[in-house]
């Protein structure tokens, strides 16, 4: 009897060594898997990434300039600097291009201006050249009749 249990109690022990866990090569075929499914979701995250700081940058350039139209309304003038329209035609100061620079205000002294800034992959974006709403064919937001676009009266 005694024998029966040391027997049983033996060959229990070895059924649970064999069965308690992962072989090497289960682990190793999971860790590939894992490194082949991150190297292909990565360049998407960065792409992401990118594509948010652009459309940052674009919303910051159509905010600063449509400030400047109406300093332009107020003042009769352009200002000097997009300094000169905070805190009353700009709340936030934090208007950085997707280099993290600060955007740039140019006046052409014909009482045209643009406001220029660089994108994620360096090309440099001016605010004249931004069009929201609808596009036609070019690429190009139409004037309304009558109608002015910033930068350019």
């Amino acid at each position: 009897m005694l024998q029966n249990i040391k027997h049983k109690l033996v060959r229990s022990s070895r059924t649970k060594k064999k069965n308690g866990g992962f072989t090497l090569i289960e682990v190793i075929a999971v860790t590939v898997i894992l490194g082949v499914l991150a190297t292909m979701l990565i360049p998407s995250i960065d792409g992401a990434g990118a594509k948010a700081r652009d459309a940052k940058l674009k919303n910051d350039l159509m905010t600063a300039d449509q400030a400047v139209a109406l300093y332009k309304l107020d003042k009769g003038t352009l200002p000097t600097n997009l300094k000169a329209l905070f805190p009353v035609y700009l709340k936030n100061s934090d208007l950085k291009d997707a280099k993290n620079n600060d955007l740039v205000f140019h006046d052409n002294k014909d009482g045209t201006y643009f406001i220029q800034g660089q994108n994620s992959a360096g090309k440099e974006i001016k605010s004249n050249e931004i069009q929201s709403g609808t596009t036609n064919e070019s690429g190009k937001t139409p004037p309304q009749d009558g109608e002015q676009t910033p930068g350019n009266p």
